[in-house]
């Protein structure tokens, strides 16, 4: 839904700005933003360098910033497919930044993050408070799916019988159990012991937990409750979660969640992206009152 508003006094520089904005690109832009909190594009001139021929998406995941000028900016931005394998002796490309590059530089980079306090070179993602959160899920999900694999087996007390060993001794048995037996994923996996006899035998208690199932129900409630926080979801309904705490009726409420939705979440990523692809456009001596549809 990229678009512009005075398009039919401007035809030609429409034209441009929808030969320089695939669709493709721009949808992938928005889905970096919002899923890694910065996104970026590659911008290619022409030969002379006179004018921007197109936009073209960068996988912002490829690129880091080089060190900063005495001016706070970054001239260039190293790129690799593959940061992992990146060692000390690695010859890196480097590609200017916007507006940084030489005459001869008909490639260069368009960095596009948000302003966040306490942060220079990369922005934090717009969920980052939720992110325990998410992990809390699915550690949940794993237990659940390994304890039901594994036969529903309850927690265990273990006892040994066959005296007391000295500390490190303890601590390499107890570190052992805690590896084979801790987590999520061993939820519900057998113990196995060896003995010499049932007077030396270890014993296993059941530990049982009070009300499980309603502790599990309020992390797994909790954790639902502040990942729509952290992705500021103004009303469950705008997932399809019904709860009673609504007023008026569903399609009201539905309507005005998705407005506010869009105010103050979804309208500071589109000026955001705007802004950067006006200073494109700019380039070009091209302007328009660009703009995101709204579904």
């Amino acid at each position: 839904g990229f678009d512009a508003k005075d398009k039919a006094r401007k035809p030609d520089e429409y034209a441009m700005m929808m030969s320089m904005f695939k669709k493709e690109d721009v949808y992938r832009v928005v889905a970096d933003l919002k899923l890694m909190g910065n996104a970026s594009m590659q911008v290619i001139y022409s030969k002379d360098k006179s004018r921007i021929v197109r936009v073209e998406h960068f996988p912002v995941e490829t690129l880091r910033a080089t060190k900063a000028d005495e001016d706070g900016t970054v001239e260039k931005y190293a790129y690799s497919s593959d940061w992992l394998k990146v060692r000390n002796n690695t010859e890196l490309d480097f590609i200017p930044a916007f507006g940084c590059g030489g005459k001869n530089e008909l490639i260069e980079i368009l960095y596009i993050k948000p302003y966040k306090s306490g942060f220079f070179y990369y922005s934090p993602v717009d969920y980052q408070g939720c992110l325990p959160y998410c992990e809390m899920e699915g550690e949940i999900s794993n237990y659940h799916i390994n304890n039901i694999r594994n036969g529903f087996s309850p927690s265990f007390l273990i006892n040994f019988n066959n005296g007391v060993p000295d500390e490190r001794t303890q601590s390499t048995i107890e570190r052992q159990i805690t590896q084979k037996y801790g987590g999520t994923s061993n939820a519900g996996r057998a113990i196995i012991a060896f003995n010499d006899d049932k007077e030396q035998a270890a014993t296993i208690d059941a530990v049982q937990l009070s009300d499980a199932d309603k502790q599990y129900q309020f992390i797994a409630d909790e954790s639902m409750r502040k990942i729509m926080l952290g992705h500021r979801i103004t009303s469950p309904m705008l997932l399809g979660i019904k709860d009673n705490s609504g007023l008026g009726n569903n399609a009201e409420e539905l309507k005005t969640a998705s407005l506010l939705f869009e105010d103050t979440v979804i309208n500071p990523f589109r000026i955001l992206l705007l802004d950067s692809f006006e200073r494109v456009m700019a380039y070009n001596g091209a302007s328009l009152d660009m703009y995101f549809e709204s579904l």
